[in-house]
């Protein structure tokens, strides 16, 4: 019975080491984005925030300068939230950008695994016949044997 070697190991050594890496940046692409969200969001509340302050400045006594100057922050937060909304978009546009590139090592990976699968079950299937003739031939020599001594 002869060992069963995979002509295609190496290959399929450097497809797993690829599928890694992709995975892997991958992963840093979504903690990425979900640290973009989470600014966003911070983002948004800071501006929910101001909004509460102008709102509840104008129940009260009008103050023009603090009005002035919460307008001013209240105009540098909304811009900010701009901002983080492209973040956020260019986070998920690279982690979908990732995402494909693992799918298609992913993709090589399997391919290989799937070729190492064929090979072994006809490997396995030619130890079998082997085993098969072997026994055959180990019969018929003991049927011979048997009828020789019989005669």
């Amino acid at each position: 019975m002869k060992k069963f070697s995979f002509p295609l190991r190496s290959v399929a050594t450097i497809r797993n080491l690829f599928e890694v890496r992709a995975r892997e940046q991958f992963s840093l692409c979504v903690r990425a984005y979900a640290a973009a969200e989470n600014k966003l969001n911070e983002q948004r509340a800071r501006v929910a925030e101001l909004e509460n302050i102008l709102r509840s400045g104008r129940l009260t006594r009008f103050r023009p300068a603090d009005q002035s100057t919460f307008m001013a922050a209240f105009k540098d937060e909304t811009a900010l939230v701009g901002k983080r909304a492209a973040d956020l978009n260019s986070a998920l546009r690279d982690m979908e950008s990732a995402r494909q590139a693992w799918l298609e090592s992913r993709r090589d990976v399997r391919v290989i695994e799937s070729l190492e699968r064929k090979a072994r079950s006809l490997h396995q299937r030619e130890l079998e016949r082997e085993n098969q003739a072997a026994m055959d031939d180990r019969a018929g020599a003991q049927a011979a044997r048997a009828t020789a001594t019989t005669s």
